[in-house]
């Protein structure tokens, strides 16, 4: 299963509740190249610093499929490009975003976690541009989430 979910939706600590059923498949080393170390946190999300590789969003797509292979559930960010290229591909996803009216929670939600201007700037003053995108979206199963709740409220996994 493929869950594609929204900034601020709660995927890394989803991940970290089921660290057994599901890898968090952050997009920025795909995307980004990024220093030696590969690191990255929440402040050096959106940076303008880093250059995009020339293979985005073809090298992290062919990643999406070889890792759905493992069998666990993917937790992926609901980038746009992503989106179109698994629906190309016939890849079933669930998207999970917010109430379009959630967009002051999720802003002191990116300041609580770290985030920079620059993140902000993408993901707030483009906030209208992604919900437009998210809610457009015919392809993929649709949970849109209230302003108080995380993944770990909406996405219930069954036992093994």
């Amino acid at each position: 299963m493929i869950i594609a979910a929204h900034a601020g939706t709660g995927k890394t600590t989803f991940a970290q509740l089921h660290p057994d059923k599901v890898t968090d498949f952050v997009c920025m080393p795909y995307k980004y190249h990024l220093p030696e170390t590969g690191e990255f946190d929440e402040s050096s999300k959106a940076s303008l610093e880093y250059e995009m590789q020339e293979a985005w969003p073809y090298n992290y797509i062919e990643a999406i499929k070889n890792e759905m292979k493992v069998g666990k559930t993917l937790l992926i960010p609901s980038v746009w490009m992503v989106l179109v290229y698994l629906e190309m591909e016939r890849i079933p996803f669930i998207l999970c975003y917010p109430r379009r009216d959630a967009k002051e929670v999720y802003r002191q939600r990116y300041i609580d976690r770290g985030n920079t201007d620059e993140f902000l700037s993408v993901f707030i003053d483009g906030w209208d541009a992604f919900m437009d995108k998210l809610e457009a979206n015919t392809y993929g199963t649709h949970i849109v989430m209230e302003p108080h709740q995380y993944l770990s409220d909406v996405i219930k996994l069954h036992a093994t």
